[in-house]
């Protein structure tokens, strides 16, 4: 009988540890499966500031213009590529028909500059807002409502070959 316990008890023993390995397998999966759900669903509630645009503003609309040449004011021969960002379709279909006189705009704005200014720290910035502001007062924009919001200057050669 005593070797009949000494089974029993050995029994128990290894059931104890089959019961403590199950539940510590369950334990990981139920683990494995929880924590990404968990961390999904709380990303949620989390707000990104990439998540969505902005709607402050709407996306600008570009107008590609050819390549303006001009001479600055000091000689210096000057190549540019400028886009405008025009909010309404009047003011596109306006500078869509008139680019010629549009791209003479441009060129008088860069003839009025130097070497030297367009060379500065806030020399790009500042040539600009000059044609942003010509172009408005040759389009007749107010300031409340500007047929050229902004300018951007994509290329700038000086003393192209």
């Amino acid at each position: 009988m005593a070797s009949f316990s000494q089974t029993t008890a050995f029994d128990d023993s290894s059931s104890g540890a089959d019961t403590r390995r199950s539940v510590f397998i369950v334990a990981v999966l139920t683990a494995l499966v929880a924590v990404p759900v968990g961390v999904s669903l709380g990303m949620k509630w989390v707000d990104m500031p990439w998540a969505e645009p902005s709607r402050a503003q709407p996306a600008p609309d570009w107008v590609a213009l050819p390549l303006v040449r001009a001479t600055t004011a000091d000689g210096t021969v000057v190549k540019a590529r400028v886009a405008l960002d025009v909010p309404s379709r009047s003011a596109r279909s306006a500078i869509e028909r008139n680019v010629q006189q549009i791209g003479l705009v441009l060129e008088v704005s860069l003839a009025q500059q130097t070497r030297a200014q367009i060379g500065a720290a806030a020399g790009i910035p500042r040539l600009a807002d000059d044609m942003r502001e010509r172009l408005n007062a040759y389009l007749g924009g107010s300031a409340e409502a500007p047929a050229v919001k902004s300018v951007a200057i994509q290329d700038l050669l000086v003393n192209p070959q």
